[in-house]
């Protein structure tokens, strides 16, 4: 007499998903020092945090400059990803005028530098303008010098004349307190062809902003 074999039914709430043994190992690695007994677990805990963040898309021209309108921008990222590539190379395809708050001083040399009485001196209405201001690199004067350069923006946007620029803010977290800034990003849609933030810590700009990382061109 044979052996009545039974075929086990497959847990429809069970799936098998192939994935190359470098991602696994990172999976492994990932799942120990978080702490998780299963993959299910990790993967179910990445979704989750994915979700509640929101999924940060690489930079591009078309979608920056022309599917968000002017809906300013956030490029963010750790040290040495490639935030101020992708600006720059997003200030290159943009023809038109901008103005950037270099804070490093040393990212945007083919820009003309303006000190604050010339800042204040700009005829806004102008094309073909190119500008940066530096500020001081003490901490405490840098802010206050940014905080006037914001305070005369949000002054002037309202003639109109900011509506063809691109504003850039590079390490922006740096002045996440200021009023004035806050002031003009929230309204920068409105007045200017774009605003984009350069920062870190994009958190401290959330749901002002559309973000985005660097290229994945910049981190090679």
């Amino acid at each position: 007499m044979s052996a009545v074999v039974t075929k086990q039914k497959r847990n429809p709430d069970l799936t098998s998903i192939y994935i190359i043994k470098g991602t696994r190992d990172k999976l492994k690695d990932l799942k120990k020092e978080l702490g998780f007994r299963s993959y299910d677990a990790l993967l179910n805990h990445v979704a989750l945090e994915i979700k509640a963040m929101g999924a940060v898309p690489p930079a591009d021209f078309d979608i920056i400059f022309g599917r968000e309108g002017t809906r300013p921008a956030i490029i963010t990222g750790k040290s040495g990803e490639g935030k101020t590539t992708t600006v720059r190379e997003l200030l290159e395809k943009w023809q038109g005028n901008a103005f950037v708050l270099d804070t490093t001083g040393v990212d945007y040399p083919d820009f003309k530098q303006v000190d604050l009485g010339e800042f204040f001196g700009t005829k806004w209405g102008r094309e073909g303008l190119r500008l940066r201001f530096v500020p001081n690199q003490n901490l405490e004067i840098s802010k206050a010098e940014a905080a006037i350069v914001f305070s005369h923006l949000n002054f002037i946007k309202n003639s109109g004349e900011l509506k063809k620029w691109v504003i850039v803010v590079d390490e922006a977290h740096r002045y996440a307190a200021d009023a004035n800034l806050r002031a003009l990003l929230i309204e920068a849609r409105k007045f200017t062809r774009k605003m984009l933030l350069v920062t870190t810590d994009w958190r401290v700009y959330e749901g002002i902003a559309r973000v985005f990382k660097p290229k994945p061109w910049a981190e090679s």
